[in-house]
């Protein structure tokens, strides 16, 4: 079931399926923000990446001795969240472990996702609970893909913006694991990537360790202008498309894939969360345009 909200000029809609943003919208200009979601491309929209973010070795971990599987960007992105609660402007979802779950992640957890839209502005927050007596461990992510309008324009009219300055330093993928090594990534004026049809021919670009925590994308041809707000402090980020779709995602991560020689053990991996009895960790974003 699809829920939309609203408030003044500006409309969202959200999915119970793994409570994913599927649009984001000013209904006076007639202007998605989102990506369309088109098969042929990339079906995603605004996936949520839990309880890992990125690739698993053989799509699987070891914990206390067992081997369990594991799907890329893990489960709660094809997982039915329950409604919690709405207004005309806000809706909240919830997933709890249950007896499934179980058999692929052995954690008690709740995983709120709320949505609140003020003027022009969408804030998404990811509230993670440990519901059990045992410690939780995860990595979490945001996977949101922004709808770039390209008519008579192309890739590289657009640009990336980060608001601090950065020295980016590249990890590099192979068969979607993290490649050991980096190779610095030169920012052009004004701390900005300049977009190319080619720029992802080797997956996403995908730094570790920025200091911005407000993200743009922009056009030099247009007054389009989208910025990610208030990333939640999450460490590392992917940039990436699918080469020659008309969309960009901006991806805030805390925690990534899999190192090549990942020794699979799940409570090691690097950028891993902790959370005691009852802890939570909050984590989100804001879209501004």
């Amino acid at each position: 079931m699809i829920h939309h909200i609203r408030q003044g000029n500006f409309s969202a809609k959200i999915s119970e399926l793994g409570a994913e943003l599927k649009s984001f919208k000013n209904e006076k200009t007639s202007t998605e923000y989102i990506w369309y979601g088109l098969p042929e491309f990339w079906s995603g929209t605004a996936p949520i990446l839990f309880p890992n973010v990125g690739l698993l070795k053989d799509d699987e971990y070891m914990l206390n001795g067992k081997t369990y599987n594991m799907q890329k960007h893990g489960f709660a992105r094809k997982s039915y969240f329950e409604l919690i609660s709405k207004t005309i402007s806000t809706v909240k979802f919830r997933l709890n472990s249950n007896e499934e779950l179980f058999k692929i992640y052995p954690f008690e957890f709740e995983l709120e996702v709320s949505f609140e839209i003020s003027n022009s502005k969408l804030k998404i927050a990811n509230t993670v609970k440990n519901t059990g007596s045992k410690p939780l461990v995860f990595t979490i992510g945001a996977h949101p893909a922004f709808n770039l309008n390209l008519n008579n324009l192309s890739l590289k009219d657009y640009y990336i913006e980060f608001d601090k300055k950065e020295d980016l330093q590249l990890y590099e993928l192979e068969d979607g694991l993290f490649k050991h090594g980096t190779k610095p990534f030169r920012l052009s004026e004004k701390n900005r990537i300049t977009l190319s049809s080619d720029i992802f021919n080797n997956d996403a670009l995908i730094f570790k360790n920025i200091n911005s925590r407000n993200i743009s994308i922009g056009c030099t041809k247009s007054d389009f202008k989208l910025t990610l707000r208030n990333t939640s402090n999450a460490p590392h980020l992917g940039i990436w498309s699918k080469p020659g779709a008309p969309y960009v995602c901006i991806e805030p991560w805390h925690g990534h894939a899999d190192m090549v020689d990942s020794h699979k053990n799940f409570t090691e991996k690097d950028g891993t969360i902790n959370l005691n009895k009852d802890e939570v960790f909050i984590s989100g974003y804001e879209i501004l345009v």
